[in-house]
Parts: structure tokens; C-alpha cells; sequence
């Protein structure tokens, strides 16, 4: 741009100050015969004066038989006359307008060229006649062309230090966000883009932190979800290694048994006993897997169609065999039913789930004891009457296979999948349950909230 613009100023300068003057020219040689036409003769010498006075000029006015002449540009204009005592001038260029004749004439003595300037009266009484120099015209320009190089290199010294101030304005804040980027590669929590500006690298710097908020609180999402992967795997796992211990046993003992009763050893000889006994265990057995089956099926249990359905109703439905189960032990089951609880569920896996429920209570509580099975809010309560169990037990009650009760075997303990299976339905369905002591009986208080 610096050079550009100085270029320019070198070769449009002399043509515009030439224009410029010439124009300025035109209009006071027509103040001149504006002046002498209007003025007494006395005064007209002092308007010739001043016009050449201003342009340096030779100034010779001819107007009602007068002459008024003014000659300041002698020792530049005066030349050799010729025989006929005229002066040869070379006219460069001559334009007319409005019968006022401006001539670029050459120096015959050389040195500045010069304007000729002649003007006639509107009322033919006579004419004006000026030699102007140019050379004030010529002068400036010089002038101003010699500081042109000087000019030049002072703006660009100027352009260069406002450029690096510029630049150094925008590439301190890319570098701030160049180094917070470098931390955010490592994932450093800390990394922040430092931001105390409103324009474009202000928004930048806030979408860069908006952006790498958004990256942690996603990794933070997939690592938490990636541990609940894992945490299942770990659980099937631990599932598969607990069903095939609890199946290696019934179903060696049913093989043991009948090796010995094939190969007739012993009290093995009495085929009827023990092949009862084979069947009791290979029901066990299928019962077992029915049961392992169930758990499995159990954690697709959000996948399964769903009703709207009152609670009471499922109550209703599971309840008719633990009540025969209860009345043969002696044990009271007491139910209070409050405002009727709608759900929109899978309805058999909540049935599944209150069986199991109920199947648990009616095992482990004492003959002759007491069931409270109520329903308020939305919140399904059932407490039994029975050994509290201990904290460190209640902390593995719903791992697949585990009985707290260690006194009791598996005929009448059960396979430890009861409560497994309770928390794979509810959790697969986003239902919240707590098993705890009791705070009304003594004994244990199973509470789920639809």
C-alpha cells in the first residue's frame, strides 16, 4: 500500500498541482477583466499589480485606449528579439475557454516553462496578456517528490511496527490456546483456554473450552458405562462359575449313585431306594436350571411388553400358594391394602419378581409367625417375621447362590436365586428396593417403590 500509494503521489502529483494552478489561473484572469471594466482608470494599474504580484506574472492590459502594464518575470521571459522584434516561443499546449486562451509555453532562456494567458473583452475594448511562471509550481513539486522517499520509508516503518503489534495482538491468545490444547491432549481437567477478550478469538477460546468440557463429561459417561460393562461381566461370570459349582454337585452325586448301583456295590444293591433318590435329585436339578434360566431372562426384563396393571391385582394372582404354604406352618400373613397402585410394567416379570418375594418370606419365617404385606403411596412393603440378618450377610443377600442361613440345607434353604432374581427384575426395570431389618417386627422388611 505504502508503495502503491507513492507511486501514485509521484506521477498523479504534477498532473493534479498543474491542474490545479491552471484552473486557479483561469479564474483570476477573469477577476482581472471583471476588475478593470468595473474600476476608474486610476485604479486599474493597481489591479495589474496585485495579479502579477500573486503569480509573479508579466502582466500588459490594453483597454479604452490605455495600457497598463506590469512586469515581474522580466530576467526569466526576455529573449533575443528576432528582425521583425518579435519572440519566438514554443507553445507546448494551448486550451480556450470562454475566450480566456491559456498557452504551456517553453522557456526560450530555459530554466521553468511558463503560462500564456490572453483574454479579450466582452465589449472588444481591448485585451489582457500574462507570462506566468511555473516555476513555483515546478518548485513544489520537487519538493514534495524529494520527501517522497523519505515518506516512503517512514510508512513503512510505521506499516511494519503497527503489523507486528497486530499480529502480536492475535498470536499471543492462539498461542494460550495453543498451549491449553497441548494440556487437553493429556486430558488434564485443569486445561483452560484463558479468554478476557469479546471478539473472534474470544469466541473461539470459549467454544475450545465449551468443546473440551464436553469431551470429559463424555469420557466421564463412557468410562462410567464402560465400568457398568464391566461390573456385569463380572457378575455373569460369577453367575456361570456359582450355577456350574451348585450343578457339579447334584449332578455327581446322581452319577456316583448310579455307577455304584450298576456295578451293584453295597447298599447300592437296593436299586428302588436310591434310583427315588436319583429322581428327587435330577428334579432338583431341573428345578435348578428352570431357576438359573429364569435369572438369565431376568435381566432383559426392560426389553418385555408392557400394561398398565394394579399391584393388588399381582397380590392377588401369586399369593394363593404361599397362603396354603403359610397356613401349614402356622404362620399369619396380614394384608393392608391402601390406595390402589397402577403401574405401566412388564406384568409377568413384576409377578415373577412379588412371587419370589413372597416364596422368600414364607421360607424363613418362624413357625407360628407373623407376614405384613402392605401397600401405600406407591410403595409395596412386605416384612416377616424371622432372624434379623446380620450386615455382613445383607451384603451379599442378592449375589446368585448365596444363603445366609448356613444351618439349613438346599432342600429346604433353597438355591440361593430367589433375591438374584428379585434385583436383576428390579434393576433391569429402573424400580428402587431396599431389603433391611425391620423397624416394626423382629425380623427383616423387603420395600419397593414403583
Amino acid at each position: 500500500i505504502v508503495l502503491l500509494s507513492h507511486t501514485l503521489i509521484y506521477f498523479l502529483m504534477p498532473w493534479a498541482y498543474n491542474y490545479q494552478q491552471e484552473k486557479a489561473l483561469e479564474t483570476d484572469a477573469a477577476q482581472l477583466v471583471e476588475q478593470i471594466t468595473m474600476t476608474r482608470p486610476e485604479e486599474r494599474l493597481n489591479c495589474v499589480a496585485d495579479f502579477a504580484a500573486k503569480w509573479t506574472a508579466n502582466v500588459s492590459v490594453d483597454y479604452e485606449g490605455f495600457t497598463y502594464h506590469m512586469d515581474l518575470l522580466k530576467a526569466e521571459t526576455d529573449t533575443a528579439p528576432s528582425p521583425d522584434g518579435r519572440v519566438e516561443v514554443t507553445i507546448i499546449a494551448s486550451s480556450i475557454e470562454d475566450g480566456l486562451k491559456i498557452s504551456l509555453a517553453e522557456n526560450p532562456l530555459g530554466g521553468a516553462d511558463f503560462f500564456k494567458v490572453e483574454q479579450g473583452f466582452a465589449d472588444g475594448a481591448g485585451s489582457i496578456t500574462a507570462v506566468v511562471s511555473r516555476q513555483h509550481i515546478e518548485d513544489s513539486v520537487s519538493a514534495v517528490l524529494m520527501i517522497l522517499p523519505f515518506t516512503a520509508i517512514l510508512c513503512a516503518i510505521i506499516s511494519v511496527l503497527f503489523a507486528l503489534a497486530y499480529s502480536r495482538m492475535f498470536t499471543n491468545p492462539i498461542r494460550q490456546i495453543n498451549a491449553a490444547t497441548e494440556q487437553m491432549r493429556e486430558l488434564e481437567p485443569a486445561a483452560h483456554c484463558p479468554n478476557d477478550r469479546q471478539d473472534e478469538m474470544g469466541m473461539l477460546a470459549d467454544n475450545v473450552n465449551s468443546l473440551y468440557q464436553t469431551l470429559l463429561s463424555t469420557i466421564q459417561t463412557l468410562e462410567q458405562e464402560v465400568e457398568k460393562v464391566e461390573a456385569a461381566d463380572r457378575q455373569k461370570s460369577d453367575f456361570l462359575r456359582a450355577a456350574s459349582h451348585e450343578l457339579k454337585t447334584p449332578v455327581t452325586a446322581v452319577s456316583a449313585m448310579l455307577e455304584n448301583m450298576i456295578l451293584g456295590i453295597g447298599k447300592y444293591k437296593d436299586r428302588d431306594t436310591y434310583l427315588a433318590k436319583c429322581k428327587a435329585l435330577t428334579d432338583r436339578l431341573a428345578q435348578m436350571i428352570k431357576e438359573i434360566l429364569d435369572a438369565s431372562r431376568a435381566e432383559f426384563a426392560g426389553e418385555q411388553e408392557q400394561s398398565d396393571f394394579l399391584i393388588a391385582d399381582v397380590l392377588e394372582t401369586v399369593m394363593e400358594p404361599y397362603q396354603i404354604i403359610a397356613k401349614a406352618k402356622g404362620i399369619t400373613i396380614n394384608i393392608e391394602l391402601g390406595e390402589p397402585i397402577t403401574v405401566h410394567l412388564p406384568q409377568g416379570m413384576i409377578e415373577k419378581a412379588i412371587s419370589n418375594i413372597l416364596a422368600n418370606a414364607v421360607s424363613y419365617t418362624k413357625p407360628g409367625g407373623i407376614i405384613d404385606i402392605s401397600c401405600k403411596g406407591q410403595q409395596l412393603v412386605v416384612e416377616n417375621e424371622c432372624t434379623p440378618i446380620p450386615p455382613e450377610h445383607l451384603a451379599h443377600i442378592f449375589e446368585p447362590f448365596y444363603r445366609p442361613d448356613y444351618g439349613r440345607d438346599r432342600a429346604s434353604g433353597g438355591n440361593g436365586l430367589g433375591l438374584y432374581l428379585v434385583s436383576t427384575i428390579l434393576k433391569s426395570l429402573n424400580i428402587s428396593y431396599s431389603f433391611v431389618p425391620s423397624k416394626n417386627i423382629n425380623g427383616m422388611s423387603f420395600q419397593i417403590s414403583f
